[in-house]
């Protein structure tokens, strides 16, 4: 059975293990052993650096990476690692093994041999998923980021109560969730994340986060 060793954010470490637990072996110690090795921090990115040199330290095969790229792209992370062939970005948050697919985001310079086996590994243990470019947000992260940013928009200027907005969105679009009740699963401090990356990324101010945004993720707040 492969071996895992995840690092990280606990939350999401958990619902990890939970998802995978009769599919793989969760390691507690990190070593030569682990077949895969998953870093699920998002942030910031003095944390994502020293996950990635504890990696190199402990273990030097050359197996998969997986590393939460939503707020450091990976390929700013493999600047900072003695093996940045094997480092591939994923998109790991709260609640992201509700969605029907993981995307996952190799940089230029990741070995072709390491990403086909990351990619047999998701597939044995039947994890869909499907690549994406190794930009700040990847894919969906990024558009549901700015979904968000603009609800909260619309209820800073009292439009719509935020029950209204989240009913009108999940009626008129089908989604499961509301933005403001998306953005309390995932958490509004990835969210203020993300879009302050994908500011910082492009130079748009169109990223910039609403200033409720950064409130509420210094102060841990949620909407509901």
């Amino acid at each position: 059975m492969t071996k895992i060793f995840v690092l990280g954010k606990n939350s999401i470490n958990n619902e990890l293990q939970k998802l995978l637990k009769d599919k793989a072996e969760f390691v507690n110690t990190l070593n030569n052993e682990a077949d895969i090795i998953i870093d699920t921090e998002n942030f910031p990115k003095e944390k994502k650096i020293e996950n990635i040199k504890f990696i190199d330290e402990r273990n030097s095969r050359p197996v998969p990476v997986f590393t939460s790229s939503l707020c450091v792209p990976v390929t700013e992370l493999c600047k900072h690692s003695k093996s940045p062939g094997r480092l591939i970005g994923i998109g790991l948050y709260d609640s992201f093994s509700n969605a029907a697919m993981i995307e996952i985001a190799p940089a230029k310079i990741t070995d072709e041999g390491t990403l086909k086996n990351a990619e047999s590994f998701l597939n044995n243990t039947g994890l869909n998923h499907s690549i994406v470019p190794p930009r700040a947000g990847l894919v969906f992260p990024r558009v549901l980021s700015m979904l968000i940013n603009e609800a909260a928009q619309v209820y800073s200027e009292q439009i719509a109560s935020k029950e209204d907005i989240d009913t009108a969105m999940k009626l008129g679009t089908n989604y499961p969730y509301g933005p403001l009740e998306w953005a309390d699963r995932i958490g509004i401090d990835l969210i203020y994340n993300i879009l302050a990356a994908l500011e910082n990324e492009t130079g748009e101010s169109r990223y910039t986060p609403h200033p409720s945004i950064k409130e509420m993720a210094k102060s841990k707040k949620k909407f509901y």
